[in-house]
């Protein structure tokens, strides 16, 4: 695509780009248009089936509770009472059928007579009553089915309850239809508790009168699911008292009440509201697709716009690209002949002011002043940075002989050898310490070495301090093996620690310590030189900051004859050497003491990071 790219000319660019945006553009408007348009429509979607679902389920919770607030007085004798069993004392026929089996038949009659005045009356919709005891016996008032006929049905075996309970869809004893039944919970009159239940068997219609023909869109509707996921209402009847698992909506999920499904390539809205009394789900479903009708004009609308856009862009660009492309061409040509050496070509001029006439005025006076730029502006670079080298070269040199002095080492070795002839160890330890150090300093072809060697050298230094205070003076130096390929500038450290000796060491008469230690932060290497002197005057340490951060900035400046060896020699070396970010930094704690960190990049000496 790119080499496609690069083979058009700007004409044919400039029409691409146009019918790019132009594609673009209106692809942007139809997907956010498209978005935004289903976002709105699942939103309104789901207030109304919330709104729909939570009404139905409040008007089966109400009939539910009616039914069962409707047999509460039959159920404690009161209703009997005022009528045909006043003479009989403080409880009902069905309280004490419930207390004792021995009743008679006639009185039994009279129970199932009481049951389909009262309750069957009322509610047509109810295909049969069921009284119960907490032993399990069971009174039906249609039909004489035994308790072992009866003990298959879903409401025998549930645990007595004194909440009132629905059972969802299942087939009744000897019925080809659906029903569902309400477990009404019975209590004593005498002692308030659950003494049985009356279980109404019902026929869906009253559900169905609710639900009614609702319709939401040409195919959505409005279904009922029970709490363990069997089919309680739904428009297919062969689906009812059945598992969703094992009917034709296998593939709904019902994990969330709001949610946009897909099956068989086909998008679904569905939104659902459980109910408190019963744990059903009263579940609305509808295809995306019969919702969103507007949309798919919304779509047409915008490819017709777009068809009309490209053609409009094919007609128009095409006159304008020439236009405006014509100055450009007579420009490129121009470049091409400079570019074979022609610097007495020229690009024409016209009186317009645009950008394209800038660049070709620009162009001309370019190629006016090109052959001179082109034989002296190099030159001039080449030589400047030759002279910035060789100037950096020649300064860390400078700053490198300031603390190699070729010292009398060979009279340090006559030294030694008299200490060992008169038999005075310190004197030739020191003396050897002290030729070994100046040879070090003396190589002048090294100016980068391993931070192991620095080491060596400065223990060696450390050693002559411990001659001189014997008693008091310590040093120790904590470095992990780890870090001892690192490399460091020669006699970076030597100078820090010979000036906490002279600043912190000496003036406590050697009472005092010297602490060498390593750490790492991020790439860099920080080598910290600890005392516990007393520390930097204020102003002296804010001298020393200052000349530290001159030198950073520019190094050489700040440097005067008298600084020799130390803190200053040392940060120029290594801000020379490393770059800007690199040198040393110095804390003082007046009283306490003084830490100098010296940063270097953290690079072994073998060149592995």
């Amino acid at each position: 695509m790119k080499q496609l790219l690069y083979r058009l000319t700007l004409r044919q660019k400039i029409i691409v780009s146009f019918i790019s945006i132009a594609l673009v553009s209106v692809l942007s408007m139809n997907f956010l248009s498209s978005f935004y348009y289903s976002r709105t429509i699942q939103k309104d979607f789901y207030n109304v089936a919330e709104t729909t679902t939570e009404s139905l389920n409040h008007q089966i919770e109400i009939y539910f509770q009616q039914i069962a607030k409707s047999t509460y007085a039959m159920n404690a004798g009161v209703l009997m009472y005022s009528s045909v069993f006043l003479e009989q004392g403080d409880s009902s026929l069905i309280q004490d059928w419930l207390r004792d089996d021995s009743m008679s038949l006639e009185k039994r009659s009279m129970i199932k007579e009481i049951l389909r005045k009262y309750i069957s009356f009322n509610y047509p919709e109810i295909d049969n009553i069921y009284l119960m005891s907490l032993d399990r016996r069971v009174l039906p008032t249609y039909g004489a089915s035994s308790d072992i006929q009866l003990s298959n049905q879903p409401w025998f075996s549930l645990p007595m309850s004194p909440q009132l309970e629905i059972i969802p869809t299942y087939y009744g004893e000897q019925l080809s239809f659906p029903v569902l039944a309400a477990a009404i919970p019975i209590f004593d009159v005498a002692d308030t508790k659950i003494s049985g239940r009356l279980v109404l068997q019902m026929r869906l219609t009253e559900i169905k009168n609710m639900i009614g023909n609702m319709r939401i869109g040409k195919t959505g509707y409005i279904f009922m699911v029970s709490s363990d996921g069997k089919i309680v209402h739904h428009p297919n009847t062969e689906w009812l008292a059945s598992p969703i698992e094992e009917t034709g909506l296998s593939w709904l999920s019902l994990d969330e009440p709001n949610s946009l499904q897909e099956w068989n390539g086909e998008k679904y809205l569905v939104s659902y509201s459980v109910s408190e009394v019963t744990g059903w789900k009263t579940i609305a479903l509808v295809p995306l697709k019969e919702m969103a009708t507007g949309l798919q004009i919304a779509q047409n609308s915008a490819v017709i716009v777009m068809a009309l856009l490209i053609l409009l862009i094919i007609i128009s660009v095409p006159i304008m690209a020439n236009r405006i492309t014509r100055s450009m061409v007579h420009l490129k040509k121009a470049m091409e002949q400079l570019q074979t050496g022609d610097l007495s070509v020229r690009a024409p001029v016209t009186p317009e002011r645009d950008e394209i006439q800038m660049l070709s005025l620009s162009f001309n006076r370019m190629a006016e002043r090109l052959n001179q730029l082109v034989n002296t502006v190099y030159s001039m670079e080449l030589k400047e940075v030759q002279m910035k080298l060789l100037q950096k070269e020649a300064t860390i040199q400078a700053l490198q002989n300031q603390i190699n002095p070729h010292l009398l080492y060979n009279t340090l070795d006559i030294i030694k050898s008299i200490a060992f002839l008169e038999g005075v160890p310190r004197i030739e330890r020191m003396a050897e310490n002290l030729g070994s150090l100046y040879r070090f300093t003396a190589k002048l072809e090294q100016s980068e070495i391993s931070l192991t060697e620095e080491l060596e050298h400065l223990k060696k230094y450390l050693e002559i301090i411990h001659v001189r205070y014997t008693k008091h003076f310590e040093s120790k130096v904590y470095v992990d093996d780890k870090y001892l390929n690192a490399s460091i500038i020669k006699l970076s450290l030597q100078p820090i620690v010979e000036n906490a000796i002279k600043y912190a060491v000496e003036p406590k008469n050697g009472k005092a310590a010297v602490i060498v230690s390593a750490y790492p932060e991020a790439s860099d290497l920080i080598i910290e030189i600890g005392d516990n002197g007393m520390g930097i005057k204020p102003d002296i340490l804010q001298n020393l900051k200052e000349r530290l951060s001159s030198i950073t900035h520019q190094p050489n400046h700040g440097m005067k004859a008298y600084d020799s060896l130390g803190l200053i020699n040392v940060h120029n070396r290594l801000v020379l050497f490393y770059g800007k970010s690199y040198g040393i930094e110095i804390h003082s704690f007046p009283g306490k003491g003084t830490v100098v960190s010296v940063r270097i990049p953290f690079k072994r000496k073998d060149n592995i990071s």
